[in-house]
């Protein structure tokens, strides 16, 4: 990336060069035009003028003489020559006429001796008829139109050289500071992507702009985060899975020895006893399965969808009342003013789901409640049981993967999927539950409703 940018910079440079280049070209031809139409103009009036001097078909020797005087302050060196060729004045004899100060004047504005080159030859003419040529060569003369000729160009390469050097040298400082400035996010993501390939995926990048690269270090960062969760949950998951599965394979294992050496004669009741386990087996993988999914909706960004929270909550209900009805419990929906949110509809559903499941598996008898609201920014939905009830020092417990209480029957996954899920959402939960007086699960999510 730094020769990209230094070769980017390089290429501004050079545009700007060959840019200079032309401006100064043009320039200079303007100006060099702009010169030879004056000295044009000038040339053109000293012709009419010596063309004046002729009078009655003869020269008149002071008018002329004047002329010159006139073309040799306008910095040339002249020469007037009849119709047969024969020199009758030029500069010299002019300059040669003029009393001593006044030469010394013309001396000071013009150097007579510095006409160099060959003489340019225009006709003169009057009334249609030639009558001479007149011979023009330049003069040096201070101030003059070619000096400043001669300054401009001079002038316009130190100009372009030095701008040349300032825009250039500015120009690789800053393709320099921007190689390196630019660079430095993206070297720190680079050393994070190397520290994942040694297997550190607890590395994170700082975010310190909202731009492309810092949207990039974001991105990075989530990618680390779920990376890191999953790692975390294959060796958790493996850990405890060998554990989990190791009690009824060993109990299974104990039955069926004992009915091959005939410890066990009624193998109907040995047979059902090792379907027990295989059925405890079957729920924990698919407990297993249930965590797996949870862990995998932190990957999924499923677009949220807007809901009636008494709709959906009703719907859930529905499902779970044949659960229910097996232990003679009721559930109610608390009736409240209309709420619309808007959430991940599947993740919500597993939320309240394993709750409600989790409400009517602890409640031996009286009813399971169920109400909800919303404050602010954020919705609730409560389940309060009338059930056994969990001590303060098994709170957080219940929580943990294949956690079960005493007298649980599950497979201490259900709460662990709604941790896991709440978290995904942005949410928190609450409880509120003592022994022998029931249980209050309060689940608190952003409602991302739009203004």
């Amino acid at each position: 990336m730094r020769t990209r940018l230094f070769l980017a910079f390089l290429a501004v440079i050079v545009v700007a060069l060959i840019s200079n280049l032309i401006y100064e070209h043009f320039i200079s031809r303007d100006f060099e035009d702009y010169v030879s139409g004056t000295r044009e103009d000038k040339l053109y009036w000293v012709l009419a003028n010596v063309e004046g001097s002729y009078v009655d078909d003869t020269w008149d020797i002071d008018a002329l003489q004047e002329s010159l005087h006139w073309a040799t302050m306008l910095g040339f060196d002249v020469s007037v020559s009849d119709f047969s060729g024969t020199e009758i004045v030029t500069t010299k004899t002019v300059i040669d006429h003029l009393s001593p100060s006044m030469k010394r004047r013309m001396q000071g504005i013009i150097d007579i001796e510095s006409a160099e080159g060959e003489y340019e030859s225009y006709p003169l003419y009057q009334g249609g008829r030639e009558i001479g040529t007149l011979a023009v060569r330049p003069l040096k003369r201070s101030g003059s139109i070619e000096e400043k000729d001669s300054i401009f160009k001079k002038r316009g390469r130190e100009f372009l050289i030095i701008s040349f050097i300032i825009a250039g040298g500015g120009a690789l400082f800053l393709s320099f500071f921007f190689a390196i400035f630019m660079s430095r996010p993206l070297n720190k993501i680079k050393s994070a992507v190397d520290a994942f390939a040694r297997g550190d995926f607890s590395i994170r990048v700082p975010v310190e702009s909202t731009d492309e690269i810092g949207r990039l270090a974001k991105s990075f960062n989530f990618m680390a985060e779920a990376l890191q969760r999953e790692e975390a949950l294959r060796k958790h998951l493996t850990s405890n899975i060998a554990h989990e599965l190791r009690t009824p394979l060993s109990v299974m294992k104990a039955h069926v020895e004992a009915m091959i050496d005939g410890i066990v004669t009624n193998k109907a009741e040995g047979l059902d006893n090792v379907r027990m386990e295989v059925e405890k087996l079957i729920g924990l993988v698919e407990g297993i399965e249930d965590v797996t999914k949870a862990e995998a909706s932190y990957f999924s960004r499923k677009a949220n969808a807007d809901i009636s929270l008494s709709a959906f909550i009703t719907t859930i209900i529905a499902k779970m009342q044949p659960l229910a009805f097996t232990k003679s419990l009721t559930i109610e929906l608390v009736p409240t003013e209309p709420v619309f949110v808007k959430t991940d509809t599947d993740k919500l559903e597993a939320i309240v789901q394993n709750i409600l499941s989790n409400a009517i598996r602890n409640t031996s008898n009286g009813s399971v409640r169920i109400h909800y609201g919303i404050k602010e920014d954020m919705f609730f939905i409560a389940v309060q049981d009338t059930g056994i009830g969990i001590s303060e020092d098994k709170q957080q417990l219940i929580f943990e993967r294949f956690y079960r209480g005493a007298d649980s029957t599950g497979s201490g996954l259900g709460l662990s999927i709604v941790r896991e899920l709440i978290d995904t959402m942005g949410g928190r939960m609450d409880l509120k539950s003592m022994p022998g007086a029931g249980s209050t699960f309060t689940v608190w999510l952003p409602t991302n409703k739009e203004a």
